[in-house]
């Protein structure tokens, strides 16, 4: 039997400031993990703008593709997740108004949330 334990919120407060660099770096897209249009030229997928989830995977994977089953991704994703009210971040990323400041946002709030906590 294998047991996992849960990611720290230290962790996941780490992952969620990587990817707030990260988006602050190669910028915010929408509808999906990474700009599809800036890969299509060649651009190195972890040179593309990101949404969320796709920063979130750079930050913990080194790709924003889903690279599945990381309890720190999932951790992270949640986290988020339960700070906002739309039905998925993928949503709440496509939401008209949620662009980069409000993504960027979301990310610091949670992780200094995240570290009032574990403190």
């Amino acid at each position: 039997m294998t047991t996992t334990t849960a990611p720290a919120a230290a962790d996941i407060a780490a992952v969620l400031d990587l990817a707030h660099d990260h988006i602050e770096t190669v910028g915010y897209c929408k509808k999906y993990l990474y700009s599809t249009t800036q890969a299509d030229t060649g651009l190195p997928l972890d040179k593309c703008a990101v949404d969320l989830v796709g920063a979130i995977n750079v930050a913990v994977h080194g790709t924003p593709r889903h690279v599945g089953g990381d309890p720190l991704t999932w951790a992270a994703e949640q986290a988020l997740a339960d700070r906002i009210t739309a039905p998925s971040i993928a949503a709440w990323c496509d939401y008209p108004g949620n662009g980069k400041t409000l993504a960027l946002a979301l990310l610091r709030d949670t992780a200094e949330a995240l570290r009032k906590e574990a403190s």
